[in-house]
């Protein structure tokens, strides 16, 4: 499958969400859906690079990019990151309100910063690696 289909999902869940369940479910979604599509960009950008240990692979692929020293690589992999917090939060943090970035949400308004955040991360994918992903593309992890 296209990494970009998880993240249509996410964003049609955003939009359509009437539980605060569908509203998280739509973060996460979103959050693995940029994560893969940014992995199938960073390999076919590097693709002489190590593998990804499973472990690590979500805080090792930003930290790849931020690695990297350039402006654009950098910000993808600080976009990540915070996709990383908004997702870890909506999946782990069961009482409420949300948190994120010291700011309390609501379960209808994370999804709504969330989106945001993806809008621009995929922005600057695209100045990184024009082109979304192919079907089947491979995130190499150990």
């Amino acid at each position: 499958m296209k990494p970009l289909d998880f993240y249509d999902l996410g964003v049609q869940l955003a939009a359509a969400a009437e539980t605060e369940t569908q509203y998280r479910t739509a973060i996460s979604r979103i959050y693995y859906g940029l994560h893969h599509e940014s992995c199938c960009r960073y390999f076919r950008t590097m693709p002489a690079g190590a593998p990804l240990p499973r472990r690590r692979r979500h805080t090792e692929l930003a930290d790849r990019f931020i690695g990297m020293g350039d402006y654009g690589p950098i910000r993808i992999g600080r976009l990540l990151s915070n996709l990383r917090m908004m997702r870890a939060e909506a999946d782990y943090q069961l009482d409420l309100p949300l948190r994120y970035r010291n700011r309390r949400h609501s379960p209808e308004q994370l999804p709504r910063r969330c989106l945001f955040v993806a809008e621009e991360l995929l922005r600057v994918l695209d100045d990184f690696s024009p082109g979304a992903a192919a079907d089947g593309c491979r995130c190499l992890a150990l």
